[in-house]
């Protein structure tokens, strides 16, 4: 089972980024758990929005070496869904991506939803 707690530098690092190309909000990680990351924008708190995080989801039922990672928005609606797996990927099934890419993916998919309908 992948712990995203063991990509806590990664995380974080990519979200500095994604704040320092958004020149209005302010992007930030609010916690990162083991299956769950919560990535607050400071535009859902200007709206006074009720839930003011994008998270990323590890779905904590599957147990095999490829797992199924997702990005959502404040409300729990699914942006994208990944096949990641730790290691090296395995080239015979094709969709699947390093956890690490994974997770850069997820990040682009929140900032760009994020920037492209709010």
């Amino acid at each position: 089972m992948i712990d995203l707690r063991n990509y806590a530098d990664l995380i974080r690092k990519l979200v500095k980024e994604a704040d320092k190309k958004d020149p209005n909000w302010k992007w930030s990680v609010k916690s990162i758990g083991k299956n769950k990351v919560r990535i607050r924008w400071g535009y859902l708190d200007y709206l006074e929005a009720k839930e003011n995080c994008f998270s990323i989801k590890m779905d904590p039922d599957n147990t095999e070496d490829d797992q199924w990672m997702s990005a959502h928005l404040p409300d729990g609606s699914i942006i994208e869904v990944f096949l990641v797996v730790e290691g090296k990927p395995n080239p015979n099934l094709g969709a699947e991506q390093s956890i690490q890419a994974g997770i850069e993916d997820a990040i682009w998919e929140i900032t760009h939803y994020a920037h492209s309908r709010y």
